[in-house]
């Protein structure tokens, strides 16, 4: 069973209004579901997606300290268009594979891609495909703040991943390790145990996030009738 917990967050209350807030969406996964329970550093606890009127925040939980352990690598599949005609997962440039070259592929194709390591000083980029290739958008340093209690952070432009306002998208997210030619280890989608590092993959994609349309929080009045109402919760049996 996997929960999907719905929090709005408040920044800047004066008075009745509030001046900005986040909205987003946690996704959690099952533990220990890899094939060595050693590897905590990988080992996904939970997502989870949130947005501004500009951009995208990411952060992930692992069951391990990733400032002790620095080798894990973090990938972000995300479809938001129609599905594409694609080759198939044996080519890197075509919407079905991935620009991290890594022996992970979806059903439909994906439109952006979210990659992120940690050794070597840790880095990210984001890029999205085209049509006919993939394109690197942004570059940027992971969030480590939070790096002893397991959570990488990242914040992407909505632009730079093709996402706006009221868009939903498909999404999976993925832990491995840092070579080329790998499979992931740890996919949120499901808890089913990957067999080894070398296995090719389908991810499912059935993961959903929907990119809030407006962040407006209520004034005091909505946010005590939210507080009677309790946080929201949806439940999805796998």
């Amino acid at each position: 069973m996997r929960k999907m917990y719905i929090a709005i967050a408040t920044v800047g209350m004066m008075g009745a209004t509030a001046h900005a807030s986040v909205i987003g969406t946690t996704y959690t996964d099952a533990t220990h579901d890899l094939l060595n329970s050693s590897l905590t550093n990988i080992d996904l606890v939970s997502a989870r997606f949130s947005n501004d009127a500009t951009h995208l925040h990411l952060s992930v939980t692992v069951l391990g300290d990733v400032s002790a352990t620095t080798w894990g690598d973090y990938l972000v599949f995300i479809d938001h268009t129609p599905s594409l005609t694609a080759p198939g997962r044996g080519d890197a440039d075509g919407p079905r594979g991935n620009p991290f070259h890594r022996g992970i592929a979806t059903p439909v194709g994906t439109d952006a891609f979210i990659g992120s390591w940690l050794d070597d000083g840790g880095g990210n980029l984001s890029y999205t495909f085209d049509g006919d290739q993939w394109n690197q958008k942004e570059a940027g340093t992971p969030n480590l703040a939070r790096a002893a209690s397991g959570i990488v952070s990242w914040t992407f432009s909505l632009e730079s991943l093709g996402l706006a306002a009221g868009d939903t998208f498909r999404f999976d997210v993925a832990t491995t390790g840092g070579a080329d030619d790998g499979s992931s280890v740890d996919l949120l989608s499901t808890d089913a145990i990957r067999p080894g590092w070398g296995f090719d993959e389908d991810s499912t994609l059935d993961l959903t996030y929907t990119v809030a349309g407006s962040t407006a929080v209520p004034g005091i009045g909505g946010i005590a009738a939210l507080a009677g109402l309790g946080l929201a919760r949806r439940r999805r049996n796998r």
